[in-house]
């Protein structure tokens, strides 16, 4: 691949091989308003259709992340807020509803014909999980490309799994107690895509994965990611992120062109009340010099 750094738009026209060729290996994808997602689709929440609707939509962005090159997916399925809920009959049904990602044959088959592996891991905290994650095992021992489902019913579980694992194994090093939590080697997540609040969590990001990570945050509810979303945020991954540089003379003096961007710029973060949710303010770049 050249080291010219391409434009925008030849790198969204560009082969899928030269996008894999600088895709993150590991990556980070953190997914929620999936009930928004559905009720916008007008999928009815209180039926077996929103879950089954919603693991299609998993597994067609899965496809896109795989697709493009990477290979270890960490998303947080179910955290502790989820267990908290009193949405009538939504708790109860959590877990099998997550279950589904392997007992439901068209997604099963979907990760076993593409060589794909999906793994559930909390059953340690779970016991009603483990049937769930060892079938998982069971039915997809290898693959090229993983989804890592992570559920978290209680604060500070993460903690108490990879705390538990480094004793078990004995770990001295992060690599260790990656192999000994994980099973394998992985590398750390360089990007991470979100939704909604600018928010990190042990709940949300396993704290062995977190890599100098790049972070994005769509206000997309639910599991919607195109090619051309994927392909836009790894070029500024890339290419638009990466200014640092070891030689830094008269770079904080270029800085006086661009005046107005930086001693009046927005804070990133800030939202607003769009109904019952939360929204990023809108901001104006500022004009001139």
């Amino acid at each position: 691949m050249s080291t010219e750094v391409p434009t925008l738009e030849a790198f969204l026209a560009a082969p899928v091989e030269q996008v894999r060729a600088v895709a993150p290996t590991t990556l980070v994808w953190m997914v929620e308003g999936t009930r928004r997602s559905a009720a916008l689709a007008g999928v009815d929440l209180r039926t077996e259709a929103y879950a089954r609707w919603t693991l299609d939509r998993m597994n067609e962005c899965v496809r896109v992340l795989f697709h493009h090159g990477v290979r270890h997916v960490f998303t947080p399925y179910l955290t502790p807020s989820h267990f908290k809920e009193l949405t009538p009959h939504y708790r109860e049904r959590l877990i099998d509803w997550t279950g589904l990602v392997v007992t439901e044959p068209e997604s099963a088959e979907l990760y076993v014909k593409n060589g794909w592996r999906v793994r559930l891991v909390g059953g340690a905290s779970m016991p009603a999980l483990r049937p769930h994650a060892e079938r998982a095992v069971a039915l997809m021992p290898r693959g090229e490309h993983t989804l890592w489902c992570s559920l978290v019913d209680e604060p500070g579980a993460p903690w108490n799994e990879l705390l538990e694992a480094v004793a078990r194994s004995g770990a001295r090093t992060r690599e260790e107690a990656i192999r000994a939590l994980y099973g394998e080697d992985i590398p750390p997540a360089t990007l991470m895509i979100g939704f909604g609040k600018p928010m990190v969590t042990p709940e949300l990001v396993p704290p062995l994965i977190i890599g100098k990570m790049d972070c994005y945050w769509t206000q997309r509810p639910g599991y919607r990611l195109t090619e051309r979303e994927l392909r836009t945020v790894i070029y500024d991954h890339v290419y638009v992120r990466r200014t640092w540089r070891q030689d830094k003379t008269g770079r904080a003096e270029a800085a006086v062109r661009f005046r107005r961007f930086w001693e009046e710029g927005p804070t990133l973060g800030l939202g607003m009340h769009l109904g019952p949710f939360w929204y990023p303010l809108p901001f104006q770049v500022p004009h001139g010099g």
